[in-house]
């Protein structure tokens, strides 16, 4: 009987250290896929700006990410509905981290939503890595039509030069250009009255009854 449970114990510390050999081989064999990740779309030159996502065609970008492993090698692409196009290469550094300079195409679509994704090509265990970048809204230039030193696409006042891009009531248009502006609704429910008493000249007044 002892004979029997001394036996019992040496196979059960065999098949333990067969696992605890075993296991690091499966990892190997059956690698984590490898998740998702953020790509920032930063641009070369700071600018005030009221949407992050906005750059004009032809704009220097600097793309930045983490999460890969030291020297992978990237391939940045540039998406905009069925359209795919290579726009740079590189490889992440030591810390698994990406900072690459490219640009917003010239061929571009103004007014169409576009995204940047920097994909690692896939190595011997066909894993793939992709950062995202959030959604782009695309202008077709860098104009200022106000001369304020805000670019348009950056401005809730394109038309009206203003120091700043105040909006107290968050409804997109700024304190500078907009006629109520501390009212969302523009006065709009009221007759064109704004909540501060002020007068939308915008919305149509009602006509008396003929």
């Amino acid at each position: 009987m002892i004979r029997n449970v001394e036996r019992t114990g040496q196979l059960v510390g065999i098949g333990f250290f067969a696992w605890l050999l075993a296991a690091p081989l499966a990892a190997e064999e059956n690698p984590a896929p490898r998740m998702r990740g953020k790509l920032w779309v930063n641009p070369v030159e700071f600018h005030e700006c009221i949407v992050e996502t906005a750059f004009a065609i032809g704009d220097p970008v600097i793309l930045t990410g983490n999460g890969l492993q030291p020297s992978d090698a990237v391939v940045v692409t540039f998406e905009q509905g069925a359209a795919v196009r290579e726009i740079a290469r590189g490889k992440a550094n030591a810390q698994g981290a990406i900072s690459i300079r490219s640009q917003i195409p010239a061929d571009a679509i103004a007014g169409t939503e576009a995204r940047i994704r920097a994909t690692v090509q896939a190595g011997a265990d066909a894993n793939s890595f992709v950062l995202n970048s959030a959604p782009l809204q695309i202008f077709p230039d860098n104009r200022d039509s106000d001369g304020d030193g805000i670019k348009d696409m950056c401005d809730n006042c394109p038309n009206v030069a203003s120091s700043d891009t105040i909006d107290s009531d968050g409804d997109g248009l700024g304190d500078a250009c907009d006629p109520c502006p501390t009212d969302p609704d523009n006065g709009a429910s009221s007759n064109g009255v704004c909540a501060d008493g002020n007068t939308n000249p915008n919305v149509p007044m009602p006509q008396p009854p003929h």
